[in-house]
């Protein structure tokens, strides 16, 4: 019996091993990962255009600056144009469907619901059509203009290329730069306060700060600062020749010094507009409609900010 323990222990390990292993599909074959559609250089990208049912968007990127063309200009954000061409990229063909199809009618890719052209700097362009759904919920029929082939695309993909216009646009009508402001001025219906740094070679959280006369730990100062820079819109903006601003409602002015410590001073107004503000920096092009009781909880983060170093 003793001669048959380590062959018995050997085989109780073997077991456990096959076991473990099968729990972890070690003994699988692992399925290819979807092919990707196109790869493309975001910084070979001169143009792509979003096409659906509801109009057309084009943007263009000059000297890796990105603008709006089509269906009107728009203030940017930083992000969005040069993300959407990672999503593009991020696009993959999750099964063919038919390799040579004789009729894209039967898919809707003769008249494609949505398309996506990217055009490259060398003049090279790339298309992604996209019709019908599949019977399968959570995927459609697409093609791409380089092969015949039709394949299956996730519905999750499409919809990170189908943006609107405001989703590239930027939201927030006031710019903080964290780093250099040395303070900011906020005068809303009549009630002003000052925010200033008290320590200009530190950094904003490190530094004291001062709040009318008061002092105050940057933690708090920052507060105030993200309250402000936080504040944003969720409608399209207007041109400001479209929008009165006279007799404005609300002031808000930043000193900035820059590393060669220079002083600029960037000046927005806001007017009242029923529940609303509009506001505009003062010799920009866009005003932004902001909820009057957003910009009410400014000057009360900077109230409660006050009370508390009172106390």
């Amino acid at each position: 019996m003793k001669r048959l323990i380590p062959t018995i222990v050997l085989l109780v390990v073997c077991i456990g091993g096959f076991w473990y292993a099968s729990s972890k599909d070690f003994f699988k074959e692992k399925k290819p990962e979807p092919a990707a559609v196109v790869a493309v250089k975001k910084e070979e990208v001169a143009s792509y255009t979003i096409k659906k049912e509801n109009g057309v968007i084009e943007m263009q990127q000059k000297d890796g600056k990105w603008s709006m063309t089509k269906p009107a200009p728009l203030p940017l954000n930083g992000y969005s144009p040069a993300g959407w061409v990672d999503s593009l990229n991020g696009a993959t063909k999750e099964k063919t469907v038919n390799a040579n199809p004789s009729d894209l009618a039967q898919f809707g890719l003769d008249q494609p619901k949505q398309e996506f052209t990217v055009t490259l700097t060398n003049g090279t362009t790339h298309k992604l059509s996209i019709g019908n759904p599949l019977p399968v919920p959570g995927f459609s029929y697409a093609k791409f203009d380089s092969s015949p082939e039709v394949f299956q695309i996730s519905d999750e993909k499409v919809k990170s290329l189908a943006k609107e216009p405001i989703d590239f646009m930027e939201k927030s009508p006031f710019t903080v730069h964290y780093e250099e402001i040395r303070s900011l001025t906020v005068d809303w219906k009549g009630l002003k306060w000052t925010l200033t740094k008290s320590d200009p070679s530190k950094a904003s959280y490190d530094s004291n700060w001062k709040l009318g006369d008061k002092e105050i730990k940057g933690s708090d100062a920052s507060g105030i600062l993200d309250k402000t820079a936080f504040i944003s819109s969720n409608e399209m903006v207007k041109r400001v020749a479209e929008v009165k601003l006279d007799a404005p409602e609300l002031r808000v002015e930043m000193k900035d010094v820059d590393k060669d410590n220079k002083e600029t001073t960037t000046v927005y107004v806001g007017k009242v507009d029923g529940d609303n503000v509009w506001i505009a920096k003062q010799g920009g092009d866009w005003a932004y409609t902001i909820p009057a009781a957003t910009v009410q909880e400014l000057a009360d983060k900077a109230k409660d900010v006050l009370a508390a170093a009172q106390k």
